[in-house]
């Protein structure tokens, strides 16, 4: 006969054994939180991207909050793509801990990396932080990715969120490049092209019911920078149309000592190129068109001709232009404005010059997307080719300096490129924005560097060429206040 067992230790191995009955299983692909920290701690990119491959799908409210924790040190490890989508497949408590980090940690680079997680996610409370960051979020990065992000989600609760922070914001001059933003958005998500808030408030409440989803919806990057059009398609596409619809005629490229149209070309964007001699005699239209003057190098334009240059911009056209223009034609058309300093030192062939956003300048609308957004990504080894005997212009109140070269502090300026507006009324004059004119003015964009000098289009050649293509855009903005007004076709 069997022996009989205690029943007072039957009855503890049950309660020793009930525990490990009711806890479940580990899934194949669990991380723990140690687990995480140890490999983001090993700066080994490798293993810190099969942990955050493993983490996909797997997440909880604690390998998130470890995720953030450590995330920083994954920074100069080229790892920021392999973070966001693995925290965008965040759902429950670990969404809500993401969300936490979008609203509430006080390190913008977090905060830019969870919202770019959001961007993705479907789950309406994503979209409904994504809005809340546009109108909080102390960090102009994070609001613009935001907007973008909201431009992407071909919802159209998207909608009915971005109008809304339209109107907010659209009265504040602080606010320009939110707005353009926001409208890019607005563009996107209906193929739309209006640019204030009561008219887009019209148009939805009459078409919201029969609203459908943007063909071509290319997702967004913010880390992979790619060139120009690469960024643009992804980023910006309702503007990258508005870019390929212009006419040949807009675009006005006269010859010179670099090579923009070749820029054009490679762009794709139809323009008219025309000698120095063929400018003096061509009949202009300021209301349309953006003139684009190569650096003159020996030549120069008469008096006639400089002249015309300074009625064009106070009639309201656009002129981008570079180097030996500066001297040559801008500080003698608006004297007022712009004065010549210098050229910088003879050399034998052009030198890397670092190159940085004027902190004044960081959101001027000519500035979008010509340094990373990212807050990810430097910018710190950014530069420009510049040739000896480069023009440089005397820093002053006329005009807005937009980027500044370090490296040329000891020559009396460091601004490599500047723009101002300019305006007829009451007779010529900069305008400073202290008291708005009653049409857009003109404006004029100048660079110290040749297009012809940038060869790396994700760096050097990108930041020039990004610069060229919002000023662009910048006359189209022009031209729909306009026609608001009744002033251009």
């Amino acid at each position: 006969m069997a022996p009989r067992r205690c029943p007072v230790k039957r009855f503890a191995l049950a309660l020793v054994l009930a525990p490990l009955a009711l806890a479940p299983v580990a899934r194949a692909g669990s991380v723990r939180p140690t687990e995480v920290k140890k490999a983001f701690k090993s700066r080994n990119p490798d293993k810190a991207r099969e942990v955050l491959e493993r983490l996909r799908g797997e997440l909880d409210k604690r390998t998130v909050e470890t995720v953030f924790k450590n995330a920083l040190r994954l920074k100069p490890l080229g790892l920021y793509d392999d973070l966001v989508a693995t925290l965008r497949t965040a759902e429950g408590d670990a969404l809500e801990a993401v969300i936490k980090v979008a609203r509430k940690d006080k390190r913008g680079d977090l905060r830019f990396l969870a919202v770019d997680a959001l961007g993705k996610n479907p789950a309406p409370e994503a979209e409904r932080t994504l809005a809340e960051a546009v109108k909080k979020d102390r960090d102009a990065p994070v609001r613009v990715l935001a907007v973008r992000l909201l431009g992407q989600r071909a919802t159209t609760t998207a909608v009915d969120a971005l109008i809304p922070l339209l109107a907010e914001f659209e009265g504040d001059p602080k606010q320009d490049r939110l707005v353009r933003e926001i409208n890019a958005a607005l563009q996107n998500l209906t193929g739309q092209e209006l640019s204030v808030a009561q008219d887009w408030k019209n148009y939805w409440d009459n078409n919201k019911d029969r609203w459908t989803k943007p063909e071509d919806h290319a997702p967004g990057t913010t880390k992979t920078r790619g060139t120009v059009l690469d960024r643009m398609k992804k980023q910006r596409p309702a503007e990258l149309k508005t870019l390929t619809r212009m006419r040949q005629s807009e675009l006005i490229v006269i010859k010179g000592n670099d090579r923009v149209e070749s820029v054009l070309k490679a762009l794709k964007l139809k323009h008219r190129v025309i000698t120095r001699e063929e400018f003096e005699k061509l009949e202009l239209k300021p209301d349309e068109q953006t003139l684009l003057f190569n650096c003159p190098g020996k030549a120069q334009l008469s008096e006639q001709g400089i002249q015309k240059v300074r009625a064009f911009v106070a009639a309201g056209g656009y002129i981008f232009c570079s180097d030996w223009e500066l001297g040559k034609t801008l500080a003698k058309a608006f004297p007022e404005v712009v004065t010549f300093l210098r050229e910088s030192p003879r050399s034998d062939s052009p030198k890397d010059t670092r190159i940085r956003p004027f902190p004044e300048a960081a959101e001027h609308p000519l500035m979008r997307d010509v340094f990373p957004l990212n807050t990810w990504e430097s910018s710190e080894g950014m530069a420009w080719k510049l040739e000896g005997r480069s023009h440089m212009v005397k820093e002053g109140p006329g005009i807005t300096r937009l980027i500044t070269c370090p490296d040329l502090k000891s020559l009396g300026s460091t601004c490599v490129a500047f723009t101002f507006a300019y305006t007829s009324e009451g007779g010529g004059r900069p305008v400073t924005g202290r008291r708005p004119p009653k049409r857009p003015p003109g404006r004029v964009l100048w660079v110290s560097s040749h297009f012809k000098l940038q060869k790396d289009p994700k760096s050097d050649g990108f930041a020039l060429q990004q610069l060229l293509l919002n000023f662009i855009l910048d006359k189209q903005e022009q031209r729909r206040k306009l026609r608001a007004v009744g002033g251009a076709k």
